[in-house]
């Protein structure tokens, strides 16, 4: 309609002649193989202290004290387990305590440094 008006060339739309092929019925085709075949990654106290330490922030800082202390299991903890799966879990719990770990510690100098210029500024502002 519009290039009508103002004395353009219409264009023409191109039509198929051909359909597009049909869906495959349901089992036909292979199952998409995952991206991710990794394991959730264990809760552990030092993830909530860093999630809770946005609203308390001494949270953040029992979290920091998580990487100084060793993790060590109790003897009946996990006993339908093997030692070779019990270390296993011991370490995956250890490195996602010590990730979260040193979240805290990197939200609690973020926090630090921003009262730091918080306070220069104000200090300078007068």
């Amino acid at each position: 309609m519009m290039v009508e008006f103002f004395g353009g060339r219409p264009t023409r739309t191109r039509t198929r002649d051909t359909a597009p092929p049909a869906y495959s019925q349901e089992g036909e085709c292979e199952k998409l193989p995952s991206y991710c075949e990794c394991a959730p990654e264990p809760v552990t106290l030092a993830r909530y202290l860093f999630i809770y330490g946005f609203f308390f922030p001494v949270f953040w800082v029992v979290g920091i004290a998580i990487l100084f202390s060793p993790l060590r299991a109790t003897p009946d903890w996990e006993m339908g387990k093997t030692e070779d799966e019990k270390k296993q879990l011991l370490s995956e719990m250890r490195a996602a305590e010590v990730k979260w770990a040193q979240r805290c510690l990197l939200a609690t100098l973020t926090l630090l440094f921003a009262i730091a210029i918080l306070v220069l500024i104000v200090i300078f502002a007068k």
